[in-house]
């Protein structure tokens, strides 16, 4: 039986943690500076609209679009400059790929800096398909992106691998084994709606698994 792997990207296979909350604080700081505190603890990992929701509240929702216009701005001219893999990324992709696993990406993140940082990092050869939350229509649900992913044979029988409650609810919605990176950037409770098959401390520990056997 051929296995496969998707991933999440920030929290997963990227650090990207110091950007992100960089150009959140500095978008609220310029749009909606009494929200500063709620910028400095949202969780990293939802869509970029529903983060901003968060951050402003429902009396600011009116703004969502110009503070999306001003994070994207901040993000995307730093991305390269301030994201790196985490340690032993490369190498674990690496060895997955001359394993002849099949692997994707299916993240919220835009396609822009996704694909900006997979160039950077040299990451290209390694994916089949990078599935991103505007890759085909704006604001994919990630359900939907692990949804077409599984469709191709190759795919079928899929791990996902992610850091957030909404990567376990999503491969646990396509009856996909979940890997919990604890290292991520997600909620460290509230993880009992999800099966987790197994859980990492460190992206290498894959490589400890049988997952590709």
């Amino acid at each position: 039986m051929s296995k496969a792997i998707i991933f999440d990207f920030d929290g997963t296979l990227v650090d990207s943690q110091s950007l992100i909350y960089e150009c959140f604080e500095e978008a609220t700081r310029i749009i909606a500076p009494n929200r500063i505190e709620m910028a400095k603890n949202i969780i990293i990992g939802p869509q970029l609209r529903e983060s901003v929701k968060v951050i402003l509240g429902d009396k600011l929702l009116e703004k969502v679009d110009i503070f999306i216009e001003k994070f994207i701005d901040l993000h995307d001219k730093n991305v390269v400059k301030k994201c790196c893999p985490f340690p032993m990324a490369n190498e674990v992709l690496d060895v997955l790929f001359q394993k002849k696993l099949s692997m994707a990406i299916a993240t919220n993140k835009r396609t822009f800096p996704t694909i900006s940082l997979i160039e950077h990092f040299g990451w290209s050869k390694y994916f089949t398909f990078i599935e991103c939350s505007d890759s085909k229509e704006k604001n994919r649900n990630k359900i939907d992106m692990i949804y077409e992913i599984v469709q191709e044979p190759s795919f079928k029988y899929s791990y996902y691998i992610g850091d957030t409650l909404a990567d376990g609810l999503s491969a646990q919605a396509n009856n996909l084994p979940f890997i919990r990176a604890n290292y991520g950037y997600g909620e460290k409770d509230e993880w009992s709606k999800v099966n987790i098959y197994k859980s990492i401390n460190s992206i290498d520990e894959l490589l400890a698994s049988n997952i590709y056997e």
